[in-house]
């Protein structure tokens, strides 16, 4: 048996102290970081979802407008809506 190793020389709890420390520091740092910064930096994964999203509630407001239009008759914005710039009249 090999005495000279002692159980209680490692503490548990001040190791995962100061792993949780170290990590919450690193944290801070970044969001300082972030929030420090003028402009955000997406990934292109990112850049797609938010264009995908942002391009989905064009659509939904072009096609409540549309509706809109059909149902108070009117001629010139629903031809507007319906036209290859629609992005323009809304």
């Amino acid at each position: 048996m090999n005495h000279e190793y002692k159980s209680n020389l490692f503490d548990n709890e001040k190791y995962s102290a100061s792993y949780l420390r170290g990590k919450m520091d690193k944290d801070d740092i970044t969001t300082r970081k972030i929030l420090l910064q003028e402009y955000t930096e997406y990934t292109g994964g990112a850049n797609e979802i938010i264009n995908r999203v942002q391009r989905q509630y064009l659509q939904n407001k072009r096609y409540s407008e549309i509706d809109k239009a059909l149902d108070e008759r009117d001629q010139a914005r629903f031809l507007a809506l319906t036209s290859d710039n629609w992005e323009s009249v809304l």
